[in-house]
């Protein structure tokens, strides 16, 4: 069964045609289409039971049974680009093997093609690519690993009899029969040993120990623990690629398809400075690799929407790919009146790599968390950064609340503010994009079309009259995103990149669309207080102060640490640092201790964290001199009795703790004595240093 599988593999490699620029190998080692196919039918079957294996080989018989009673194409291409493009077809690019072979069986099988050119110089290419390509194929399968009991005759007869193609019969008698799916099981094989290569290579060698230590067994242990069926995925994008791509090629193709929450952890290391370029570069290259979802699955989406929404257009190119969504422009007819919009989908089959990918990291957490020379490195537990990560990723899954914050977001941040700058003077409206609401049960999320570019491109346009657009614009974001959190209804926008805002410089008004509200959330007025306390119990090193607050904002039945314990390890800890013994730590740096301790903190700090570092980058890379540490002081500065109420009656901190924090410069405001404020302890610090927190 797996000989026939393996013969008609055969079969298409010899048939296969490529072509080359320059040189072969700086071309590389490409699959045509119908040699990608039959290794997938190959690829698919690895690992299934005799009853599955036999199904797909009946599938691949039948489908390139089609093929070859089909005559042979002649295309003529004028150019080498061309012919590339043909040559390889279009390829599905689902997240599934299984999907990708459903699909290409769907749109039924198509006649084999050959190509000529005009060009004597083109024809070359193709030909000398020939013997080039087909003698790596060979020689990329293991020599002990070829077929050597099978007589010759006996395989050209079984080849001849699936595939009734004179020159299938001709090549399949010059060939030797090789082992297929030997290259298959080898890649597979690879996934496994990915951490132990870097380990040798020079990407491990440029870490401290902490970095090293968790890179080399992030990718050792994770790419062991994939499921059969998402190893096969990587394999097949490899299979669409230069088989003879380079070690940090192959990496980075294996990063781009694992899981949701891994690549966002890669994300996040790769703002450490001490990694080496090539890997910073892959790292990065996650937010700009992202695969779409193919026209073909999104059109299955669109026809099962059983007449929720009335599209008279649908862009088939997506107009953003994002890990776990993606959105397309399209025109809909709403309330009798054509209206043009954007329209989000999560992606097909995420949840259940979001699933995987959970077990999987959380696995790898424990035995890092466990390893003694990762923990002597001093760094913080990971099991609760995975929880996080997955907690953020699991809020994106849910459509329904995207849509709930978004309209939350329209009554939070439609707001105006002023640009008054010597050179320049406007009007700044912030706005949401209104939401379309469909039938109940759409997985479409339908949204106004909003017009603009991205800040940086917008604001060169007008450096010369406006050279301090960019950074008055985001100091007015800032102020609008961090009044609401801390003075108003608490609501937050956690992902306030560049990427997520579009500005439209017009007459009379600048315009900023703010979007993607896939993550983002509602803090409490208790938590409010409690994140004001954080600032003031890092700001006076009172232990006391902040451990009620991590305790009251902790989940306690999460937590394996007491507040009794909690308090205590605060408490040396600060011993440590008044002393001189400790460096101060900044908030951040207490947030990740405490949580090394045990304290288990819900989703919405860590989103909330998130969110502020976001918007502190955003000022910092504007020029700006501002910060949400400062903005928080200027904004308690104006609503005394909130911050008063806060610290002092519900936060139970003494008069003289306050005036530590510079509470004098708001005593006139609300008519407290002198006597019960003395100046001489007063101090200029922020009253709030929320920044601390989440840095």
């Amino acid at each position: 069964m797996l000989r026939h599988l393996r013969l008609l593999v055969l079969l298409v490699l010899v048939l296969g045609r490529f072509a080359w620029a320059v040189t072969p190998e700086k071309v590389g080692l490409h699959l045509s289409f119908e040699e990608r196919l039959a290794l997938t039918y190959a690829l698919m079957a690895q690992g299934e039971t005799a009853e599955n294996k036999e199904q797909i080989l009946a599938r691949a018989k039948n489908y390139f049974s089609s093929v070859y009673q089909t005559e042979v194409e002649t295309v003529k291409v004028r150019n080498f680009d061309e012919f590339l493009k043909l040559h390889k077809g279009e390829w599905p690019n689902t997240h599934s093997v299984a999907l990708d072979l459903e699909m290409i069986e769907a749109r039924g099988a198509k006649a084999m093609r050959t190509y000529t050119s005009d060009s004597a110089r083109v024809q070359k290419q193709i030909e000398t690519y020939l013997e080039w390509q087909q003698q790596k194929l060979k020689d990329m399968v293991p020599q002990d690993q070829l077929e050597q009991k099978l007589p010759m005759e006996a395989v050209a007869a079984q080849v001849m009899a699936l595939a009734q193609n004179p020159e299938g019969q001709k090549l399949a008698e010059r060939w030797v029969l090789a082992e297929s799916d030997a290259l298959l099981t080898e890649k597979m094989k690879e996934l496994d040993r990915v951490g132990e290569k870097i380990a040798e290579s020079k990407l491990g060698q440029q870490q401290d120990a902490t970095m090293k230590i968790f890179l080399q067994t992030m990718f050792s242990e994770y790419f062991r623990r994939l499921s059969p069926a998402s190893k096969k995925l990587i394999v097949s994008s490899y299979l669409g690629s230069d088989l003879n791509m380079p070690e940090m090629k192959k990496f980075e193709l294996m990063v781009q398809n694992s899981g949701p929450q891994l690549q966002k952890l890669l994300q996040v290391v790769a703002r450490q400075a001490d990694l080496g370029p090539d890997m910073v570069e892959v790292f990065r290259g996650l937010e700009n690799s992202v695969r779409p979802v193919p026209w073909s699955q999104v059109e299955k989406l669109l026809n099962s929407e059983n007449g929720n929404y009335k599209f008279t257009y649908f862009e088939r190119k997506a107009l953003g790919v994002g890990t776990m969504a993606q959105v397309h422009r399209a025109k809909v007819i709403i309330d009798g009146q054509r209206r043009d919009v954007v329209v989000r989908f999560i992606k097909p089959g995420i949840a259940d790599r979001v699933e995987e990918d959970k077990r999987i990291l959380m696995d790898v957490a424990e035995i890092l968390d466990s390893n003694p020379e990762f923990r002597k490195t001093g760094a913080p537990k990971l099991t609760p950064v995975v929880q996080d990560i997955t907690d953020t990723v699991l809020a994106e899954l849910s459509q329904e609340d995207t849509v709930a914050r978004q309209k939350l977001a329209a009554t939070r941040y439609e707001k105006m503010a002023f640009m008054n700058t010597p050179d320049y003077k406007n009007e700044i409206q912030f706005h949401v994009p209104k939401i379309y609401d469909g039938k109940k049960g759409s997985k479409f999320m339908v949204q106004e079309l909003v017009i603009g570019k991205k800040l940086d491109k917008e604001v060169a346009m007008y450096k010369e009259i406006a050279p301090d657009m960019k950074r008055v614009i985001i100091e007015q974001m800032a102020r609008v995103w961090a009044q609401e959190v801390m003075f108003g209804g608490g609501f937050y926008h956690s992902d306030l990149h560049q990427g997520n805002f579009m500005i439209q410089v017009t007459e009379p008004k600048i315009i900023v669309n703010i979007l993607d509200y896939g993550m983002g959330g509602v803090i409490t007025r208790d938590m409010q207080t409690q994140v004001m306390l954080l600032g003031a119990g890092t700001e006076l090193l009172n232990s006391e102060i902040m451990s009620r607050a991590f305790w009251n904002i902790a989940d306690k039945e999460k937590s394996t640490v007491t507040q009794s314990r909690l308090q205590f390890m605060i408490e040396a800890k600060m011993h440590n640092i008044r002393h001189g013994y400790e460096q101060p730590l900044t908030m951040e740096m207490w947030t990740a201790w405490v949580m090394d301790l045990g304290l288990r903190l819900p989703y919405e700090f860590v989103s909330l964290n998130r969110g502020i570092v976001i918007v502190n980058k955003l000022l910092a890379d504007a020029g700006s001199a501002m910060s949400i540490s400062s903005l928080m002081k200027s904004m308690a500065i104006k609503n005394p009795a909130r911050v008063y109420k806060a610290l002092a009656i519900e936060g139970k901190m003494s008069h003289r703790e306050l005036v530590k924090l510079g509470w004098i410069e708001m005593k006139d405001m609300i008519g407290l004595s002198p006597k019960v404020l003395p100046v001489k302890t007063a101090s200029p610090a922020a009253v709030v240093r929320c920044e601390m927190v989440f840095n």
